[in-house]
């Protein structure tokens, strides 16, 4: 399954249709250029090294919303732990239910770890386990430095993303 919409489709999909305040829950927020650079990013793997508390998190569940909504594209997210699993998820549904734009695919299953589309696309977390029997999903392996287990976790990822994802 290769992605049909680029980075800047991606980005212009979230800045264009996307209240930012709702999405965010923060008066102030606007778009950062490390945000806008990471989602006109095409690349199959990408490595980000950056500092706590920027929205890291937030900004990769909006573009897996992204993704879900223009490529039908699955997307996994494999957190330190299980409250930051449920973050992600948490941040997914805020970003769509911010959506200002008709024609979304209904979500058909809502919970902790699950978003999934009425599109076929879903959005599944993990606590720091590695993403098993899972193809063509995008993989987001976030403070990965600090996972246990992260040379498991990383050789599990590689088949998900070499049969389609990123």
């Amino acid at each position: 399954m290769a992605m049909t919409k680029t980075g800047s489709e991606r980005r212009r999909f979230l800045v264009d249709n996307l209240d930012l305040r709702a999405a965010t829950g923060v008066d102030t927020a606007r778009w950062e250029g490390f945000q806008i650079r990471h989602l006109d990013d095409d690349g199959v793997f990408r490595i980000e090294t950056k500092s706590r508390q920027i929205a890291w998190s937030w900004l990769s569940a909006a573009e897996s919303v992204a993704l879900a909504v223009l490529d039908k594209a699955s997307s996994m997210f494999v957190s330190i732990n299980l409250d930051e699993a449920t973050e992600k998820i948490r941040y997914a549904r805020a970003v769509y239910e911010a959506l200002r734009v008709g024609g979304l695919p209904r979500i058909l299953q809502d919970n902790r770890l699950t978003l999934e589309f009425s599109n076929g696309a879903r959005l599944l977390s993990l606590p720091a386990k590695p993403p098993r029997g899972r193809g063509r999903f995008n993989v987001y392996l976030d403070e990965f430095a600090h996972v246990r287990d992260a040379r498991q976790i990383y050789t599990a990822a590689l088949p998900v993303i070499s049969k389609g994802g990123r």
